[in-house]
């Protein structure tokens, strides 16, 4: 129980991410939906710059970044987390 209220921050951002997987694999229309996947994916990263000190993640918002989480959405954003996190 003692990690469940440790890492609720990194609970919530995973549950947020699995229900926007969800909206994508339901949505039908490809355009409308790789736009939802850009907005989603750069909003979560610039959250994660301000606000990622609480999960110990504050990626920089350079262009590199920047292209990442916008072709890949939440999941880029996920696989940066990764890679700092073997790296």
């Amino acid at each position: 129980m003692e990690w469940i209220t440790q890492n609720i921050s990194t609970l919530l951002y995973s549950g947020a991410g699995l229900l926007l997987l969800l909206f994508y694999i339901r949505c039908r229309k490809r355009i409308r939906t790789f736009l939802v996947g850009c907005i989603s994916g750069l909003s979560a990263l610039v959250l994660l710059h301000f606000y990622g000190g609480v999960i110990g993640f504050t990626p920089t918002l350079c262009a590199f970044n920047l292209i990442i989480s916008a072709l890949l959405g939440i999941p880029g954003v996920v696989l940066l987390y990764l890679a700092e996190l073997f790296w």
